[in-house]
């Protein structure tokens, strides 16, 4: 199987659109690597492609869980494979956008593959650590995987968490499992990685606007529908950019205009952090807002 074209970058770079003028062009079909965009009824807050885009040319991977559903790097690269042959065997290219870095490096470069994700222990295992401070988390890792904890900065929760989740859940250390994916590698054969990079103060502009417009076009209605739904704030959808410190907003922790302010900010340093990932990830052909190359 393979891949024939990638597009990877921040929020707001214009991935959606870039990937979209690809697939017209070629003949293709577009896989969706966001792990926001999986969720059905988060159409606003995850910046979803338009439905004309979805009319025109078939996207895969979006809508394929509710809000209350976790999801995981190895479900993704087990049914993005299924999204390529199916798309290969109808004569199609495979266009692979997003901008969740994880997904994507697990998809092209390989992936420990420890079978399906048992989510209730793992819901239980995320409830118990959610009241641990990070500093605690940390001092736990290096007691159980110390080599691991040296390739993990003591304030990176997220890394932090996934390996004592590996080590809880395999009973193995989470650098004996990380070493034997770097030994057995089974990635995808693909073309050209592209990376889009706008200029920093054009990328926050759009940022900015984006979020704007989200609130414009009704985040906070959606929010609202999805708490009417049942849907508390740990469920996993909760856990994209905004919408807790939306549903912050709808329990009087802040006003309104803080909240688009805050929203803002994290999501300004969310795409910093999106930066460092795909410069680390693999060489890239990075090209700015407008389709130039840097």
């Amino acid at each position: 199987m393979h891949i024939d074209m990638v597009v990877v970058g921040p929020t707001a770079s214009g991935k959606t659109l870039w990937a979209f003028d690809w697939a017209v062009r070629h003949g293709a079909e577009i896989i969706s690597a966001d792990s926001r965009q999986i969720y059905r009824e988060m159409d606003i807050g995850t910046a979803k492609p338009s439905a004309d885009l979805r009319k025109e040319v078939t996207h895969h991977l979006l809508d394929i869980l509710h809000p209350g559903e976790p999801y995981s790097a190895g479900q993704f690269v087990r049914d993005a494979r299924l999204a390529i042959r199916d798309i290969r065997s109808r004569g199609r290219k495979v266009v692979l956008v997003g901008g969740t870095g994880l997904y994507i490096k697990a998809l092209l470069f390989g992936l420990l593959d420890l079978g399906p994700e048992d989510a209730r222990a793992r819901e239980a295992f995320v409830r118990e650590m959610d009241c641990m401070a990070t500093e605690a988390l940390y001092e736990d890792l290096v007691r159980k995987d110390p080599d691991r904890a040296d390739k993990v900065s003591s304030r990176d929760r997220y890394r932090i968490l996934r390996a004592l989740w590996l080590i809880h859940s395999s009973g193995m250390p989470a650098s004996r499992l990380y070493a034997a994916q770097a030994q057995g590698k089974a990635g995808m054969s693909h073309g050209d990685i592209v990376g889009l990079s706008p200029v920093r103060e054009i990328l926050y502009e759009r940022i900015n606007d984006r979020v704007d417009e989200m609130f414009a076009n009704g985040w906070v209605e959606e929010v609202r529908d999805l708490q009417k739904k049942g849907y508390g704030r740990n469920a996993p959808g909760f856990r994209s950019l905004g919408y807790k410190e939306i549903l912050d907003y709808l329990s009087g922790m802040r006003d309104f205009p803080e909240t688009v302010v805050l929203i803002k900010q994290k999501t300004r340093q969310f795409a910093k952090r999106q930066m460092t990932w795909f410069r680390n990830m693999a060489p890239l052909n990075w090209m700015d807002g407008t389709g130039e190359t840097l």
